[in-house]
């Protein structure tokens, strides 16, 4: 073999060499990068994994409330509607009761009234306030209940009242004939001032203070 193929044969050789360098070189770098794609596609699976399941316990915790809160909206309406009937109810039988019930009703509710405009004025006359002196006190029933009452409330209230009030302020107290527009109850009027003892308004003060527990009673 002649020296020129000698050195040929050695360039052959070494550039074999280093293209085997070369190639194991960039196998070693594919793999690696394989290796490190691999991780990085773990990496985002699991990440898109983890966002999937907040946002899907994110969707069902709303869903719940949401559930939750439509319960709850239906079952007040519910209530509501019930609670409705329910002092519906007590007002038609309250306006339905016996002749004799109903009409002490009408004569508690007259001297209440008439006692606690009293009892106010002379609270205010302890302070030194100037109080002013009713000609009369007015009394107005419903077209119905002037009908089947008529003076009669006016004259079991005074007899009831007097002794606690005085004569004289009872005697003031006066039968309007003109109906009130009430579903019951009445109204007792002196001065500028109205006392509003209708069944609508007393009906709807018992709700506000009673509601609490007529609700405990027909829903626990």
């Amino acid at each position: 073999m002649t020296g020129l193929e000698k050195i040929t044969e050695r360039i052959l050789a070494d550039a074999k060499e280093k293209a085997r360098g070369i190639l194991e070189a960039a196998q070693n770098d594919c793999r690696q990068m394989a290796a490190e794609y691999a991780e990085q596609a773990e990496r985002i699976r699991e990440e898109i994994a983890d966002r999937a399941m907040a946002e899907s316990e994110d969707m069902i915790a709303r869903s719940k409330s949401a559930a939750a809160m439509a319960r709850r909206n239906i079952l007040l309406a519910a209530k509501g509607e019930i609670l409705d009937e329910t002092f519906a109810a007590a007002k038609t039988h309250i306006c339905d009761t016996d002749y004799g019930k109903y009409r002490e009703l009408l004569v508690a509710l007259l001297s209440c009234a008439l006692m606690e405009q009293a009892k106010n004025e002379q609270a205010s006359l302890a302070l030194g306030d100037e109080v002013a002196a009713f000609d009369a006190y007015e009394v107005f029933l419903n077209e119905q209940d002037l009908r089947r009452f008529g003076n009669r409330i006016v004259e079991d209230a005074r007899r009831v009242t007097e002794r606690r009030i005085g004569a004289e302020r009872a005697a003031k107290l006066r039968l309007s004939d003109t109906p009130a527009e009430i579903d019951g109850g009445l109204i007792l009027r002196y001065g500028d001032t109205e006392a509003n003892c209708s069944l609508s308004v007393m009906l709807a003060q018992m709700r506000r203070e009673l509601e609490g527990r007529v609700s405990q009673i027909l829903f626990d």
